[in-house]
């Protein structure tokens, strides 16, 4: 018995009850059990099918289970015990339908479950006697009785029932510890074999991790992307790249970044979606992986002089199914091709890198028109509209901390006579020179506008009347010195300009009342004869 529960143990390796119990080998076992035991066995699944029987039916049974009715009044009874006796997980000990001594083995096994249903014979004449009764309720008029009736006591059949569930119990268990022993050390085997590339791995998506925030907080858009270029280029151990991104609105892609390819050009290479290998990755919105780029049928191209090896990776930046540039990595240090691990690695890079870079696309976006709605189309100094509310801001701040605070405002003398005279062409021109002569001639903490026509708005923070009145001053002799085109004239064209200064409490203490009153200075200035300043009394 022990040689056959070691064989059953080393050469049944199945984790299905079904499969296993089906096996020449737990055959053999059971009908061995049967025979040891004096027990018909039947092993039957959770769900009530039969599995294995030793005997079709047993001699007594033959004739009952011919009849429909004992047949299903059979099933019916048995089924219920043997359900028991999987729910209760335990034997069970018990009496048939026809009276004989019978037992359930509940067995488990990999989380499956069976029941073995043990039938003997009669415990009693008595029970014989009622087992007569039912062949006659059942009409089964012939019953042969080949010999003297055997007797089977409940203490024989608790002691069968115990030696079928240790021969049956014991080998399924130790199977089903070799087979988990077995695949740990499978699995030992394989993390001693993969411990170094998965070291390796984790070693390099931590670095993605790590990049990934390093990435967040910067903000600078060309120092980005070539920080994930170079990042990318390193972590693949490559000596080429180019980051590539997509102008949703004309389809090109623009080279925004490159290591190693013509670092010393400064012209942005443009690539129409759909041509050439970034191009075609952008347009199908999926990575290659190229070994051989001059037998490869996606590229069939000759490989280029720059290019140490033929092998390249080439993967679309997506943010969903939406692509917004191309990474491209070639030649790697070492000489060796690309593979499948390289590619997995630099599409989970790319997947991070896209978030990053869209939302600092987002940024840029909105600081381009963050500054279109605060500044002037063409001398791109602030508007008025963002004026406004930059005096407001500075008014409250010098109220809150009783700091002086100014207000110039200027207007460009006979400037409606050169219009007339040069065009409003050449009137542009001029007043770009203004802005920029007025930008060059404050101090890096003044606010410059453009207020409207040939008017300009200076806020001086921190500046009382006094000081107010020595910028303005120097400010409007720098204007005068200023020349003008058209160029080539005999006598070039002077503008100068009259000023007009407020300063804060004293000239208004709300925005309204400040404005009108640097406008009544600038007034006072142009009625004393222009190119001078006055502050508003």
């Amino acid at each position: 018995m022990y040689f056959l529960r070691d064989a059953l143990i080393s050469t049944e390796h199945s984790q299905h009850l079904n499969d296993l119990f089906l096996s020449d080998r737990w055959k053999a076992h059971f009908r061995t059990l049967s025979n040891a035991s004096g027990f018909n066995l039947s092993i039957y699944s959770e769900q009530g099918e039969l599995i294995f029987s030793t005997e079709d039916y047993i001699p007594m049974c033959r004739g009952l289970l011919s009849s429909p009715e004992f047949k299903s009044k059979c099933d019916t009874y048995c089924r219920v015990t043997m359900m028991s006796s999987i729910e209760e997980n335990k034997p069970v000990i018990f009496k048939c339908y026809a009276k004989t001594m019978s037992f359930s083995i509940p067995v488990e096994y990999f989380g499956e479950k069976a029941v073995i249903v043990g039938q003997g014979s009669f415990s009693t004449y008595e029970d014989f006697l009622e087992f007569e009764k039912l062949l006659a309720l059942s009409k089964v008029k012939d019953f042969p009785v080949t010999g003297p009736l055997k007797f089977t006591t409940s203490k024989q059949a608790e002691n069968a029932c115990h030696f079928v569930s240790s021969s049956v119990n014991q080998p399924l268990r130790s199977s089903q510890e070799t087979i988990i022993l077995k695949q740990k050390m499978d699995r030992l085997l394989k993390n001693q074999k993969l411990h170094f590339e998965m070291h390796a791995k984790i070693a390099k998506f931590t670095t993605i991790s790590e990049f990934t925030s390093e990435m967040a907080s910067i903000l600078g858009w060309e120092n980005l992307l070539q920080m994930i270029l170079n990042k990318s280029t390193e972590l693949l151990k490559a000596e080429q790249g180019s980051l590539m991104i997509l102008n949703k609105e004309t389809d090109v892609l623009l080279l925004e970044a490159r290591k190693g390819i013509a670092e010393g050009i400064t012209e942005k290479l443009k690539i129409q979606k759909g041509e050439g290998i970034a191009g075609r990755v952008a347009e199908l919105g999926g990575p290659l992986l190229v070994e051989d780029i001059e037998n490869d049928p996606r590229t069939n191209q000759k490989n280029r002089l720059r290019y140490k090896t033929k092998s390249f990776i080439s993967v679309p930046i997506k943010i969903d199914d939406r692509v917004i540039g191309v990474l491209n990595i070639a030649d790697k240090i070492t000489g060796e091709i690309f593979n499948e691990e390289d590619l997995k690695f630099v599409q989970s890079f790319a997947t991070q890198a896209a978030v990053v870079i869209e939302r600092n696309m987002f940024y840029k976006q909105t600081e381009e028109l963050r500054k279109l709605s605060i500044t002037d189309a063409l001398t791109g100094l602030l508007n008025r509209r963002y004026l406004q509310s930059r005096l407001e801001e500075e008014m409250l701040r010098s109220e809150r901390h009783a700091r002086p605070l100014s207000l110039l405002m200027l207007d460009m003398d006979g400037f409606k006579a050169y219009n007339d005279t040069f065009g409003h062409l050449m009137g542009d021109r001029a007043l770009k020179i203004v802005a920029d002569r007025v930008l060059n001639s404050v101090r890096s903490i003044d606010i410059v506008s453009r207020y409207g026509g040939d008017e300009f708005m200076v806020i001086l923070p921190e500046t009382d009347k006094v000081l107010a009145q020595s910028i303005a001053e120097r400010l409007r002799i720098d204007m005068s010195e200023t020349e003008m085109p058209p160029e080539g004239l005999e006598a070039p064209w002077k503008f100068t300009v009259s000023i007009g200064i407020v300063s804060y409490p004293e000239d208004g203490k709300t925005i309204d009342l400040f404005l009108e009153n640097v406008d009544r200075a600038l007034y006072s200035a142009k009625n004393k004869g222009r190119n001078r300043v006055e502050g508003f009394s």
